[in-house]
This record gives structure tokens, sequence and C-alpha cells, in this order.
């Protein structure tokens, strides 16, 4: 079990991980659903990762990834060790990166900035779709077109009904636009999952790390968009644009792999609501890209209708 140190409120790593890897934590790095400490072994800087009780994924999957990046030059945080299975959590080592995430402001040219460079790190990442699907994950299609979704949202409906209205009509337009495209001969490739600028790291305005790829897995290019664009920063789409431009399909796929994102993991939270399990929540941040529309949306990205048939 994860031990806190008496007078704070701030987890550390249980015993038997940091003798079996003989670290010395060195301090607390945080974390959403993954917790993170800056360790350190021998003198080597280094950084260790708790995962969430459900990785999104098989996890050997993205250490492949990272494996394969690094060895074509990118600065991405390899694994030093095998990973360790503690108290039911998966734990991982990875290399320490230098630098730290680049003040945002969000201008137009640092946000095209952020499309270039996803762009560039796609050129290589398109290089590994021999890796196949990872293991746990679904390409954008997929998810939306999951048989039990409508009914878990009709069941969200006892809870929240006008936020289960907007997340069942999305999910609906998102599977129609999906349903009217030809994808069946449409080429795959991996991508980093949560791509932006939290999940770079900079120094002295040099690129030191590009960090978090916990969902890279095989899908459409655009699903790269999700995280990185979220229908706010249309510029991170247009810088994209410039340096691997995007074909019809791929401008018809923005807003449906958007949407689909959105509804990763809700079917089975609503599973757990309705048993009990976990207490009723409003999906605020789903809800709330969902409601976004952009001019890149085109058609695609239909007004909410305020009372929806």
């Amino acid at each position: 079990m994860t031990q806190l140190p008496q007078g704070t409120d701030r987890p550390c790593p249980p015993s038997e991980v940091l003798a079996r890897w003989a670290l010395r934590v060195e301090g607390y790095l945080g974390g959403r659903a993954n917790l993170h400490w800056q360790v350190s072994r021998d003198g080597r800087p280094l950084v260790l990762r708790r995962y969430q009780d459900n990785p999104l994924g098989d996890i050997g999957y993205e250490l492949r990834v990272l494996r394969r990046l690094d060895a074509l030059g990118w600065p991405v945080p390899v694994a030093v060790d095998e990973p360790l299975v503690v108290d039911g959590r998966t734990w991982c080592l990875f290399a320490r990166l230098p630098g730290a995430p680049p003040a945002v402001t969000e201008s137009p040219s640092e946000l095209r900035a952020v499309g270039r460079l996803l762009a560039r790190l796609h050129a290589d990442l398109e290089t590994l779709a021999d890796l196949g699907q990872r293991p746990g994950c679904e390409r954008a299609e997929r998810i939306v077109a999951d048989p039990v979704l409508p009914g878990r949202l009709r069941e969200y409906e006892r809870f929240f009904p006008e936020s289960a209205r907007i997340l069942r009509w999305h999910a609906d337009r998102a599977r129609e636009a999906f349903d009217a495209l030809d994808l069946r001969d449409r080429r795959l490739m991996v991508i980093h999952g949560d791509f932006g600028l939290r999940n770079l790291l900079c120094r002295d305005g040099r690129l030191t790390g590009v960090v978090d790829f916990e969902a890279t897995h095989l899908n459409h290019r655009v699903s790269d968009f999700a995280l990185a664009w979220r229908a706010k920063r249309d510029e991170v789409v247009r810088g994209y644009d410039e340096v691997r431009p995007l074909d019809e399909l791929d401008w018809a796929l923005i807003t449906p792999a958007l949407w689909s994102w959105v509804f990763l993991g809700v079917a089975g939270e609503i599973h757990e609501m309705a048993v009990g399990s976990i207490r009723p929540h409003g999906f605020e941040w789903q809800i709330g890209v969902l409601r976004r529309r952009t001019p890149l949306m085109g058609m695609t990205g239909a007004t909410y209708p305020d009372s929806p048939g």
C-alpha cells in the first residue's frame, strides 16, 4: 500500500518498490490518473511512475513505442527496467529528461509551432505501424459504434437528464459522420494520444522532451488532434497542415474523431454509477468539449439544438 509520510498528504512509493530498484525519492511530481516521483539511483536522475488502476491499454506497447522513437532520435522517456507490479499497481522507472513545459501563452504562433512539431513527430510515428493495435485500445469509429454505449447513455438520464441528452446527441452525430465515410482502406498510424504544450519539455528555447505516451495506439492521424486541438486551438491544426497537408477525408474525420475521444471510458463509468460502485457525477469536461464549435469543424460541427428530438 502507498505510504504517506507523517504530516503530509503527498503519497510516497511503497518501500518494496524503492528497495527493489534501490531508489532515493527526491520529490513528488504529482499527476492525475498516474502519479510521478523524481527519484535517483546511483546518482542517475530518474522518474518513477505509478499507473492508474486500469491503464488505458497494454503498458508494454507504450514502452516499445518509446524505445523505437528514442532510436529515431526523439527525446522521449525510455524505461530503464522492466515494470513492477506491487499491491496490484504497475510501476515503471524512466530516464529523466531535462527541461520544463514552456510558459503557455497560446498565441497563434505558439500553437502553429505545436502543430508543426506534431507533424514532424508523425513522420516518425508513421513508421511504427508494424506494432499493430495496442491491446485494450480502439480506433475512433469503434468507440461510438460500441453497442453498449447507447443503453448506458439512456441509463445516465436517471442522474443527469440534460447532460445525457447532450452526450447521446453527439455520440449519434459522430457515428453518423463515420458511417458516411469510406474508411475500409484508410491507412492508420501510431499516435501520441495526448499531444500538447504541457507534455513538451524545453530548455533555452530547445525541445528536450516529449512525454506522456500513456494513450499511444493505432488510429487515424487526426485523432491526435483530440487533445492538442480540443475544438478551440485551430492554429494547431493549421500548423500541422503546413508540414503534412490534410486531405479531404482527414478534414471530414476531425470532428467525429474528437467527439469519439470524449466517450473513452464513459460507458464504464456510467455502469459503475448505476450499480453504486461510484457516486453519480457529471461529465463536465466531456460536455464542455462537445459544446465547442470552431470554423474548422464545417458542417460536421452542427450546433447542438436546445431541444433535440
